[in-house]
């Protein structure tokens, strides 16, 4: 049985600048505390490519993403065996940056819905559960950035612009929120009303809850 706790900070897309705050917040603030830490690799969507594999395989990613998505999948089943379970066993504290529900939320606001429980279940694969040693996270942290702000970070600033516009936004938040009950998930306020310092605070007091 695992000793260690797995810990999955998530956010809609445009929320990356929180996100990624609250994990070097929460890792140095464990640090402190004497706990031994591990950061994942995102096993989000594009790993398979980032990890070599074009290469090493003469695979043309991007060209189709049917397929693409069974070399994601492998790469998802190697970070969550090879690093976070092994981590888990040494009592270690693992903190990923988006995991299960980012996927899941862009397949959904991206319309692969006909056949969601088969994508579903391809997660659970992910994560162990044909061998019966599916890794769950502990404690899955929402930064809940609202739709309007991620729109105007990402279509204003970045340049990025997604087909759905405002409602893309709103329509992954929906999903995110409808999806943490599964997930061991709390909604941490991440709007401009509040500091990082103040959202910063409250990932590592949920945190400490659990340990």
């Amino acid at each position: 049985m695992r000793k260690g706790k797995f810990i999955v900070i998530e956010g809609i897309s445009g929320s990356g600048q929180q996100v990624k705050a609250g994990i070097v917040a929460l890792h140095k603030a464990l640090d402190e505390l004497k706990y031994d830490v591990v950061e994942c690799a995102n096993p989000d969507s594009g790993r398979a490519k980032e990890l070599g594999l074009e290469g090493i395989l003469n695979w043309p990613f991007g060209r189709n993403a049917r397929a693409d998505f069974i070399f994601e999948g492998a790469v998802r089943s190697e970070i969550f065996n090879n690093i976070v379970a092994p981590a888990l066993e040494a009592d270690k504290i693992v903190l990923c940056k988006q995991s299960s529900i980012s996927s899941l939320a862009n397949a959904w606001v991206n319309g692969y819905t006909k056949h969601f429980d088969v994508i579903r279940h391809i997660d659970k694969i992910s994560r162990g559960f044909l061998f019966e040693d599916e890794i769950y996270p502990d404690l899955t942290i929402f930064l809940d950035v609202p739709p309007e702000e991620a729109y105007e970070r990402i279509e204003d600033v970045l340049q990025i612009h997604h087909e759905g516009g405002l409602e893309f936004y709103q329509q992954m938040r929906e999903f995110y929120l409808k999806e943490l009950p599964r997930w061991h998930g709390v909604r941490v306020d991440a709007s401009a009303s509040r500091s990082q310092d103040q959202i910063d605070a409250e990932v590592v007091a949920l945190v400490k809850a659990i340990l």
